[in-house]
């Protein structure tokens, strides 16, 4: 290591040469300047752990000060020193940080390197306290990740909330990760970092888990952006060198825009995040895995974020993050188009006017959906006038306003209902989707995904139809009906989905489903946090009849016939990537199913996902049989697989129900 260092100290006059940026700071620890210290810059975060920095500093002066020249580039930024017989280590929490053409300030805190590792024989698990300036950091959560899956930002490979005393332990596969833990003084979720929020680095990243050990560690916290909080000490700056902060500002390249509710009035104090979109076609779990890109609206509700790559962006805002939004809370997708994203397709440049509609998710309770009355359609409503001869509706179409559909609709792409609009299908409507399959998965693409409302109100006589528009329809030829946080009352009554991937899927949405049938489908239902009152449908033929996960919502799911299908009801552990996420099954609003008819389903009548470790109670339904141990052998659950929960069916109806299904 030192033959190393020596080599690129003789190499620093050479660098100084060519380099035509300016870049000083200070290093500090909480006692004060750091004297004697080195400030390194690597290319990426692999030559941080090989030991192959591409410039280091001359030693800090007893201010803390150093100075560096640098060419333009991306650089990781740390440091390294010895104070009272102590070492102490910095990592700049927005590494890798840009250098491009002005002059930049570049302080860095550091926090003193203790023990090594501490191994011991046992589970395979990564074991640790997080501290800011010795003390256990309450209310923390902490994120590991691969080494190579740096920037790391957002949520981790696991991510979890610390102990009350500022501990975690972290059972994980043997391997290599950086770990890293914040303290949001808002409380509010994993948003992102502001001002005097912690943001903790263990300085021996990435650290190493092995086969029948234990590690314990240290992660150590200094607050962002908020020097003078970690160590009080007198400014000395007095050039115009520009912090990073400001540097960000003035370059003000990205998007921008404004966040209101559905009535246009402001909202401020949401966060805005945007996504590298990973596919021609948008899916809710892209937003799972966190995104460092983001901007808090001010009291007017505008907002900003930074972006320095070109690409295709979803943007959504929301007021909690870490997890899918909850019943309560404030969310809205950016809806200038039905893939949600902005195209910033040249780096450098503002887009201007990235609006978002917000409301509140699953507003109303069960009763405001039971019997939605028919509100009067506003002035602004338009009617698809060719829809009685025949209309093709194009990929990304937003619908922004009031709408009617009646007759032969042709979908080809998706439909995208805006929040504060609702679309109003008219009885004998028939909606066909065709096989547009962009990002080559097997599923058709087509889909009408509502944030706003829609009210689908067939009759006995006239059912509103959803299907392939195929010659030879299969299922999976189209995506959804999706609700994603949409406003309250929902409606869809008398209507018929066949040959989709799910016919309909409710996301944090207020829907009524009754009087409707779901055959020839992949799913016919599936639902997610939901206010949800399914009634009198039925569900035959599908691959899965009625699938979902996550106990939170009013749901009830009663007088259904859920007949012939592979499995008739399928509960599923949920996957996702969020703080706890371990925790996530841990809500306490099990949906309601009596009264239903749930029997010769081909593969089982109840099936547990893998994984699955919620008992699900579906009392009070007729199984097709009248002895515990024949419906026993319809349910897939703990009896079969004793790593799964328990599906308790007792007591069950003993005689087939009357009068459930759809009525005719």
């Amino acid at each position: 290591m030192m033959r190393i260092l020596a080599l690129f100290l003789l190499m620093y006059p050479a660098l100084a040469a060519a380099a035509d940026i300016n870049i000083e700071g200070r290093v500090f620890t909480e006692s004060g300047p750091l004297n004697g210290a080195k400030v390194y810059a690597y290319k990426s975060y692999e030559d941080i752990q090989s030991g192959a920095p591409a410039y280091i500093s001359e030693a800090t002066d007893n201010k803390g000060l150093y100075k560096a020249q640098l060419p333009e580039g991306e650089y990781y930024f740390t440091a390294r020193g010895i104070k009272d017989g102590k070492e102490y280590s910095a990592y700049h929490g927005k590494n890798p940080i840009k250098v491009k053409k002005e002059d930049i300030w570049v302080t860095l805190i550091a926090n003193e390197i203790k023990l090594p590792p501490v191994y011991e024989e046992g589970v395979p698990s990564l074991n640790g306290i997080v501290t800011y300036k010795g003390q256990p950091v309450k209310g923390a959560y902490v994120a590991i990740y691969t080494p190579e899956s740096r920037p790391f930002r957002g949520l981790g490979l696991r991510t979890e909330s610390v102990g009350g005393d500022g501990r975690f332990n972290l059972a994980v596969p043997p391997g290599k990760y950086v770990v890293i833990a914040k303290k949001i003084e808002s409380g509010k979720g994993n948003k992102p970092l502001k001002k005097g929020d912690l943001f903790c680095y263990y300085p021996q990243n990435p650290v190493e888990v092995k086969s029948d050990k234990t590690v314990q560690i240290e992660v150590p916290c200094y607050p962002k952006d908020d020097r003078n909080a970690f160590v009080d000490t007198p400014s000395i700056k007095t050039n115009d060198y520009a912090t990073l902060e400001s540097a960000a500002s003035r370059l003000k390249t990205g998007i921008q825009g404004k966040v209101t509710d559905a009535g246009g009035k402001p909202v401020a104090g949401i966060t805005v995040l945007a996504y590298k979109s990973e596919s021609p076609v948008f899916m809710m779990y892209h937003l799972s895995h966190g995104t460092e890109k983001s901007g808090e609206t001010d009291k007017n509700g505008n907002y900003f974020i930074h972006l320095d790559k070109a690409g295709d962006y979803n943007v959504v805002a929301r007021d909690t993050l870490g997890d899918g939004p909850h019943k309560g809370e404030i969310y809205g997708l950016y809806q200038g188009n039905s893939r949600h994203v902005v195209s910033y397709n040249k780096a450098g440049v503002l887009i201007d006017n990235v609006n978002i509609t917000v409301g509140k998710v699953m507003a109303e309770s069960l009763e405001a959906v039971r019997l939605p009355p028919d509100k009067p359609e506003k002035k602004e409503t338009t009617t698809d006038k060719a829809a009685a001869k025949g209309v093709t509706i194009v990929a990304d179409r937003v619908v922004d306003r009031d709408t009617v559909w009646q007759g032969n609709i042709l979908i080809k792409g998706v439909v995208s209902v805006k929040r504060g609009a609702t679309l109003t299908i008219k009885p004998g409507t028939v909606i066909k989707f065709s096989r547009i399959d962009q990002d080559d998965n097997g599923f058709g693409d087509g889909e009408i995904l509502v944030e706003g409302r829609m009210v689908a109100r067939g009759t006995g006589e006239k059912r509103i139809i959803f299907t392939s528009a195929e010659e030879r329809p299969q299922i999976n030829d189209w995506s959804y009906v999706q609700f994603i946080a949409a406003e309250t009352d929902n409606v869809i009554e008398y209507c018929q989905f066949e040959w989709a991937y799910s016919g309909v899927m409710v996301h944090y949405s207020n829907v009524k489903i009754s009087d409707s049938v779901f055959t020839n489908n992949n799913r016919g239902l599936h639902f997610n946090t939901a206010n949800l009152l399914v009634e009198h449908n039925n569900f035959v033929n599908n691959k899965v009849g009625i699938r979902f996960m996550r106990f939170e919502g009013n749901i009830s799911v009663k007088n259904n016939v859920v007949r012939n299908n592979d499995v008739g009801v399928l509960f599923v552990r949920q996957h996702i990537n969020a703080v706890d996420f371990m925790k996530l099954d841990k809500s306490v609003e099990p949906p309601h199913f009596f009264n239903n008819n749930i029997f010769e389903n081909f593969k089982y009548n109840v099936s547990l996902g893998d994984g699955q470790n919620q008992d699900i109670n579906i009392s009070n339904n007729w199984w097709g049989e009248d002895k515990k141990e024949k419906i026993e052998k319809t349910i897939y659950d703990n009896e079969d697989d004793n790593e799964l929960s328990r599906v308790v069916f007792f007591p069950f109806l003993t005689s087939v129900v009357q009068g459930v299904g759809v009525r005719d």
